[in-house]
């Protein structure tokens, strides 16, 4: 089975990681609960500080598209934007199947 992965790195702003990953949490916990999601993190960036990558795997298109009009993604995402300082990069990868 080929996955949809999103894999994105932001800067957080200075002093604001706590608040940004608690803002986050129900984001984390409501998208790892849909349907389609195998797996939704956040991580720290080793020797990075302040740099938070998302990683989303989906099993298909299908299952980000339902994700991106869920409710919680449009109403919990747009507060969290308030602490990212930039993103610094950001893809959509397919897993090769071997």
């Amino acid at each position: 089975m080929k996955y949809l992965k999103i894999f994105v790195k932001f800067q957080i702003k200075e002093g604001c990681v706590d608040q940004y990953l608690a803002s986050m949490a129900e984001m984390v916990r409501k998208s790892q609960a849909e349907e389609g999601c195998i797996a939704y993190t956040l991580n720290a960036v080793k020797d990075q500080p302040g740099v938070v990558a998302l990683l989303e795997v989906w099993e298909s298109e299908e299952a980000l598209e339902r994700h991106k009009n869920t409710e919680h993604f449009k109403t919990l995402l747009p507060g969290t934007h308030g602490f990212v300082e930039s993103v610094i990069s950001g893809d959509t990868l397919f897993e090769y199947e071997l």
